[in-house]
């Protein structure tokens, strides 16, 4: 069997491994360790800090100038993402992993051009696999269009998903999320299971307001692209990065507007399939 999996980086390039004469020997990518914490020697806690994992890569291309071409290739979709530290996704089926890639060993390259065996040294500060799973919701807005009419679209496709006023969280433990608010909203408020997920800012037809969980940040995107930091608007009352409970639970908002709300199942290992 030949594992597939793609490296995409922060500028939506992407490397594709298993076909094409780019692939990848078995690895640890399935593999997972926690380190544990102990005190008085009893385990108090666990974790798993920066870790570094290799995916051996093999290079048997039909010719000479595509196997030069994939070794470039593969060097510079990897090299953007540290040079600019911004994170690139390792999918392997519907999880992917953010990460970097910090090295990369060669061998048996003297050959020819078209085969070569490289080693790639893979680091993430965020050990964990995630599958999104995206619920659209509109109460009444009366914006024309849909969801994705806006000069900056997001890189991830969106299906339809109506759940009327429910949100249904089929992991088995509490989950991350990506929330995403659609103008034109004064005061944004949504309400999940009773918990209030409230900014202080006023979104415009066009814009959008990002809420992420894990990197624990609220941006406001303009209609032409321009970040804004809304952190300091975030609702002190109430935890806006409070994670979504298992099951089903109730969503309500504080008027008419279109919002996505993004659950994000982590795992250790991406699930088998």
């Amino acid at each position: 069997m030949i594992e597939k999996a793609r490296y995409v980086n922060h500028m939506n390039e992407e490397i594709e491994f298993g076909v094409n004469g780019i692939y990848i020997n078995e690895n640890d990518l399935h593999d997972f360790a926690w380190t544990v914490t102990s005190k008085n020697d009893k385990i108090s806690s666990f974790k798993m800090g920066i870790v570094k994992k290799s995916l051996p890569v093999v290079f048997a291309c039909r010719n000479e100038a595509d196997g030069t071409a994939i070794r470039n290739r593969l060097f510079e979709v990897c090299e953007k993402d540290v040079l600019a530290i911004k994170h690139g996704k390792l999918y392997i089926g519907d999880y992917y992993m953010r990460c970097y890639v910090t090295g990369s060993k060669i061998s048996k390259y003297t050959y020819n051009k078209m085969y070569a065996k490289v080693t790639l040294t893979i680091q993430t500060d965020y050990p964990a696999w995630i599958k999104e799973n995206v619920t659209n919701f509109n109460y009444g807005s009366g914006s024309d269009g849909n969801n994705l009419d806006y000069e900056n679209d997001f890189d991830m496709d969106y299906t339809s998903n109506m759940l009327g006023k429910q949100l249904n969280n089929t992991d088995f433990v509490a989950s991350n999320f990506e929330m995403r608010i659609y103008g034109p909203v004064v005061h944004p408020s949504i309400v999940i299971g009773g918990h209030v997920y409230s900014v202080d800012c006023t979104v415009e037809k066009h814009e959008y307001l990002t809420i992420e969980s894990i990197k624990k940040t609220i941006v406001l995107t303009k209609q032409n692209g321009i970040e804004v930091n809304c952190f300091n608007l975030r609702n002190r009352d109430s935890y806006v990065f409070e994670k979504v409970p298992i099951g089903v639970s109730s969503v309500s908002t504080s008027g008419a507007f279109k919002f996505d709300i993004v659950l994000l199942e982590e795992r250790s290992v991406p699930k088998w399939t």
